[in-house]
C-alpha cells in the first residue's frame, strides 16, 4: 500500500514541477524554477553574450535551489519537506494575490519557487521509486528508452512497472506545463494554486494513515 502511495505521489510531484517550471519560465523571468539543467545553460548563455538579466535570473534560480536542497537534506522527512514546500508555495501565492510583480518582487518570488522545488527534489529522491526524480526528466526519457529497447533485444514484448513509471512522469510532467501555460493565458500567475493543490492532495495520501490512526485515537 505504501508503495502505490509512494508511486503517485513521486507521478504528482512531477506535475507539481510542471506547473511551477511554467511559472517561472513564462510568468516571471524566462528562467526555470525546478530544470536546473536549462538554467546552467541559461547562466552560460548570460556569461558568454553579457546579458546581464539572464545571468542575474539564472543565477539566482540556481541559488535558491541549491539551498531548498540543503534545508531538505536536514529535514529529511519526505512529508516534512513536502508540508515546508507547500507553505512557500502558498507564501507565494498570498504575495501574487496582494501585491504587484516586477522588480525585487519578482526575484524574491523567483528564489522561493526555487528553494521549493530544490527541497520537492530530495522529497521525491527519498521515495525511491524507479530512479525517478520529481524535477528532473533528461535522466529518466534516457532510462525509459533504455528499458524499451533493452525490452525489445530479449524479444520481449512486455514493459516493465518501471517503464510506465517512467513514462507517466514525463507524462504528468507534461501535463502539469500544458495545464500551466493555458491557465497563465487565462488568470495569469495565480496559476500557482494548482500547483498548490496537487501539493495539498499528495499531503493528504502521504499523511492518510497517520490521519486514520489520529482518528482512531480520538474515538
Amino acid at each position: 500500500m505504501q508503495i502505490k502511495r509512494d508511486r503517485m505521489t513521486i507521478l504528482l510531484l512531477c506535475a507539481v514541477a510542471g506547473v511551477i517550471d511554467v511559472i517561472g519560465y513564462i510568468g516571471l523571468s524566462h528562467v526555470f524554477t525546478a530544470n536546473m539543467t536549462g538554467n546552467i545553460v541559461l547562466l552560460g548563455i548570460g556569461v558568454g553574450d553579457a546579458r546581464e538579466v539572464i545571468l542575474s535570473n539564472a543565477a539566482l534560480a540556481l541559488i535558491g535551489f541549491i539551498i531548498g536542497v540543503a534545508v531538505a537534506v536536514f529535514v529529511k522527512k519526505t512529508n516534512t519537506i513536502l508540508f515546508w514546500e507547500i507553505i512557500l508555495l502558498i507564501l507565494v501565492a498570498i504575495v501574487i494575490q496582494f501585491t504587484s510583480i516586477g522588480g525585487r518582487v519578482s526575484a524574491v518570488v523567483l528564489f522561493v519557487l526555487s528553494a521549493a522545488m530544490g527541497m520537492q527534489t530530495i522529497a521525491g529522491r527519498n521515495l525511491k521509486i524507479a530512479g525517478l526524480s520529481s524535477t528532473v526528466l533528461t535522466s529518466t526519457l534516457a532510462a525509459l528508452i533504455e528499458g524499451i529497447m533493452l525490452r525489445i533485444k530479449k524479444g520481449s514484448q512486455k514493459l516493465s512497472t518501471d517503464a510506465y513509471l517512467r513514462g507517466g512522469a514525463i507524462f504528468l510532467y507534461l501535463a502539469g506545463a500544458s495545464a500551466a501555460s493555458l491557465s497563465l493565458r487565462l488568470i495569469g500567475l495565480t496559476t500557482i494554486w494548482l500547483g498548490i493543490a496537487i501539493l495539498a492532495f499528495v499531503l493528504l495520501v502521504q499523511n492518510k494513515e497517520e490521519l486514520k490512526q489520529m482518528r482512531r485515537r480520538s474515538d
